[in-house]
């Protein structure tokens, strides 16, 4: 009786994927960029100044280009779970400010983000090579969830903790991101 399955093709039989590290790392990694995302947009929505919201945009883009090229270069996994860490220190930051250069430093910190970004993407290409398409929808997804997230669930918890709990609000899903980073999570070769 023939079988089902097609024979492996030569691009099949070179590099053995791992289907579990490979369903991990593209969930994981658009979840880390949504809440870089969710972090930017409750900055915007609780800035005391509308020019406060470029902070983070323009330092994001200067933080992006070298993250790729570190991600490039090593272990994306262990560059953005520090990246990830850096953020987590930079939403500490914005729960407790108070003075408007307090904003414009946590506002440079959450331009992590865009590194947070990029790293993904660089990790992602590493498991799908030749996939521009796939990840160019997968990263919209992921922006539009990071949009939706905070904008859903910040005027819940500022109206109930008030604005300083905001972005301690979104520790506990960076955190427990990281976490599953470290346990699952290993950089394709």
């Amino acid at each position: 009786m023939p079988s089902s399955v097609p024979p492996p093709t030569l691009e099949t039989s070179i590099k053995p994927v791992n289907g579990y590290q490979l369903l991990v790392a593209m969930l994981l990694m658009p979840l880390a960029s949504a809440l870089a995302v969710a972090s930017w947009t409750l900055y915007a929505l609780l800035a005391k100044q509308p020019v406060y919201v470029l902070v983070p945009l323009m330092s994001g883009v200067l933080l992006a280009w070298p993250a790729w090229y570190i991600a490039k270069l090593g272990d994306t996994c262990r560059l953005m779970q520090w990246l990830l860490l850096g953020l987590a220190l930079a939403l500490g930051g914005f729960g407790m400010a108070s003075q408007p250069w307090d904003f414009l430093l946590v506002g440079a910190g959450l331009g992590l983000g865009g590194a947070v970004i990029t790293t993904g993407i660089a990790h992602a290409k590493g498991w799908m090579p030749g996939r521009w398409v796939c990840l160019c929808i997968a990263l919209c997804v992921a922006l539009a969830a990071g949009v939706g997230l905070s904008l859903r669930i910040a005027p819940l918890v500022v109206q109930a903790y008030g604005w300083r709990a905001a972005p301690l609000s979104l520790l506990i899903p960076l955190f427990m991101v990281m976490l599953l980073l470290w346990l699952f999570v290993e950089s394709p070769e």
